[in-house]
């Protein structure tokens, strides 16, 4: 039976040049309440990683040149002097600094005694108050009223506070300044109490910021026993001071770099004191040594025995030395903000390392308070991964599938990963066990002029630039098995690559029309050809059942797709309109509708429950029971789209210029374009 599509629904007619999404079917199961995530490393995987560094030492015998070298390629080592850093204390932010020592200090100049607490406040531009406090609850009695402090080359103004003695690697925190930090939320309540080496200060700069000036070796005894746990230096026999020394270099090259930038942009301190910057937390708290003592003679040593070498570019700058937890076993590539090429981590499959591999439950009900467009989650699927490392590599495309709407997250990099940093994710290297995830092999490409282009992992089998052929290549078809390809050109000629076997061509006939489409039978044993003026030739097991030959059609074929079973197929006219054959059933069509610009392909669903067409412009249009994912109708396209694709899970599809340079929707992944100049004329999936 042969079914003309002529429908003139009011939704189509209310939609009419939009892409046109008509599905109806059946539901998908809401996803379960809880949902497991598995994933690799902790943090964003970029440059050195600490239990990578540990792996290398204890299980590979690297030293920490090696490790350096690993993480940090196209650099080299070097030296850096000791110098005067400014650390910016940032849990005393807009809050007043108060003060104190076991021993004398001074606050510009003026002396307090062992025990006072000096609270220093800003009052308007360019002057401070300095009161003798008691502590929060007190804001103490004046000792000087707008004092004009001092002004740094940045333009800020600050006063500062002394310490008795000046040196700064004494291990007595009496010698030491004390910062005391009040509850932001409460401010006459005390929370800690922080001893640092060096002075402290207060910055005036439409607000109020504590600092802490320390040379910069000194700051260092303080930072990688945050960074690394001082333990590891005695395992593997003390192999792991290897991954501590490394440590202390790339903290150290680290601070060079940013200390750079930041005063580039202006900035009156180096660095700063959290995981932006990298963790320092002084001396001590609450009298605990946070830095000196048995707990920490491996850091401490570590520092030491490196004392002022850094890493350098082979121009001579200081590259950003960034470094993280774990990187579940690759490292981020430069085109996702490291300053460093991406690199095979071994040493983050160490024993010891919790994040290597990791779970976490998350809640359906979280998902969906955080992507309420969705309405109820149906399902989440990984749609692009960046290649590196299993699994397909870290997340860069997610998939939220619910039952009021899809909506696609796209992920940059680590920074950018909404979904990771809303459900408190380790890293953006993920996968969701509970739902199939998507892996694409790839698609090919046909030129008019009989080239080839494999997409992804697509088999390049030869193609028919050189072939004896009369005619232009038209389109491609590819048997089961995805170890072949066919050819044909307008003319009806077959070209058979791979285990494609040649079932037949129409060589030699005469054709009322040209032939614009091929598809293969399910099985690979047969395919079928059809003309412009409708008509439909069979070869091999693909069974003849109907064509539109001899019928005068408002607007020529363009395109053909099979059923699954076989025992049927549909034909495409330039308007939309739709012919069905065999079991092929009709769910309609826009050959009632004037079209922006003209069909220029069909593809179907797997299921054979429905199918999309699109138009030189990129508008995709859907019926049936198959999903809407999105089109380039509306947008400003440089050039004709040649054809599209569904991808094998159903869930996505590509559309791709005449130019090679494709776009993926839904579930498809953004495989890099092919520049092919302008000639493609297909597209097929690796079955």
């Amino acid at each position: 039976m042969v079914k003309r599509a002529r429908r003139a629904a009011a939704l189509l007619v209310a939609c009419l040049l939009s892409p046109i999404l008509l599905s109806g079917g059946p539901a998908q199961a809401i996803a379960p309440d809880n949902i497991l995530v598995e994933g690799r490393g902790w943090g964003h995987g970029r440059g050195l990683q600490q239990w990578g560094a540990l792996g290398y030492a204890i299980d590979h015998s690297w030293s920490y040149e090696q490790i350096l070298q690993h993480y940090y390629s196209n650099t080299t080592s070097s030296y850096a002097s000791d110098r005067e850093i400014k650390v910016h204390i940032t849990r005393n932010n807009e809050m007043d600094l108060l003060v104190t020592s076991a021993m004398p200090y001074t606050v510009q100049g003026i002396q307090f005694y062992g025990g006072q607490i000096a609270r220093i406040s800003a009052n308007g531009p360019h002057n401070f108050n300095i009161n003798q406090s008691t502590g929060c609850a007190d804001p103490g009695y004046a000792i000087y009223l707008s004092h004009p402090g001092q002004m740094d080359n940045s333009g800020r103004t600050y006063v500062e506070a002394f310490p008795m003695g000046s040196n700064q690697a004494v291990d007595d925190l009496n010698q030491l300044l004390q910062v005391i930090t009040c509850d932001r939320s409460n401010p006459t309540i005390e929370v800690s109490r922080r001893h640092y080496r060096g002075s402290i200060g207060l910055i005036e700069q439409n607000g109020q910021y504590t600092f802490n000036r320390v040379l910069r070796e000194q700051y260092l005894r303080g930072v990688v026993p945050q960074e690394t746990p001082s333990s590891w230096g005695t395992l593997g026999g003390g192999s792991g001071m290897q991954a501590l020394r490394a440590q202390a270099i790339a903290a150290r090259t680290y601070l060079e770099a940013i200390s750079q930038r930041r005063q580039a942009k202006g900035y009156m301190t180096d660095t700063c004191d959290t995981v932006g910057c990298q963790v320092y937390l002084g001396a001590s708290v609450k009298g605990k040594p946070l830095d000196y003592g048995p707990d920490f003679w491996t850091t401490t040593a570590a520092v030491t025995e490196t004392a002022g070498m850094i890493r350098v570019s082979y121009d001579g700058s200081v590259p950003l030395a960034e470094f993280g937890s774990s990187s579940g076993g690759w490292t981020t590539p430069q085109s996702e903000l490291s300053a460093f090429p991406a690199v095979v981590d071994d040493g983050d499959d160490v024993a010891a390392n919790p994040h290597h591999l990791w779970e976490k439950t998350i809640r359906r009900t979280d998902v969906e308070s955080r992507y309420p467009e969705i309405g109820q989650l149906k399902e989440i699927k990984v749609t692009l991964r960046n290649g590196l490392g299993e699994w397909g590599g870290r997340t860069r495309q997610l998939l939220l599938r619910g039952t009021a709407a899809n909506t696609t997250v796209d992920i940059s990099n680590w920074a950018e990963d909404p979904f990771r940093k809303g459900l408190g994710l380790k890293s953006d290297w993920y996968r969701f066990p509970q739902f199939p995830e998507y892996s694409e092999p790839g698609f090919w490409l046909a030129k008019s002029n009989g080239g080839v282009l494999a997409v992804g992992t697509a088999k390049h089998f030869g193609d028919a630039k050189q072939a004896d052929r009369s005619g232009p290549i038209v389109d491609l078809a590819a048997p089961a098995g995805a170890e072949g390809y066919w050819l044909v050109s307008d003319l009806g000629e077959v070209f058979s690559y791979g285990n494609a076997v040649h079932h037949g061509e129409l060589r030699g006939q005469t054709l009322a029309a040209p032939v614009v489409a091929m598809t293969a039978h399910p099985t690979g044993n047969g395919y079928w050809l059809a003309t412009a003026d409708g008509g439909v030739f069979s070869f091999g097991n693909a069974g003849y059942h109907g064509s539109m030959g001899g019928i005068a059609l408002n607007k020529p074929v363009v395109g053909m797709e099979t059923t699954r079973s076989g025992n049927g197929y549909w034909l495409v006219a330039s308007d939309g309109g739709i012919f069905s054959f065999g079991d092929a059933g009709f769910f309609g069509s826009t050959g009632d509708i004037v079209l922006n610009k003209p069909i220029t392909s069909m593809t179907a669903a797997r299921d054979g429950n429905g199918y999309w067409f699109v138009a030189s412009d990129g508008g995709v249009f859907a019926f049936g029971s198959v999903e809407f994912f999105g089109s380039r109708g509306g947008n400003k396209n440089r050039r004709s789209t040649a054809g599209m694709a569904v991808t094998n899970t159903n869930d996505g599809y590509w559309l791709v210029w005449d130019d090679g340079t494709s776009f993926p929707f839904g579930d498809a992944p953004d495989f890099a374009s092919s520049v092919a100049k302008r000639t493609v004329v297909a597209i097929e999936v690796v079955p």
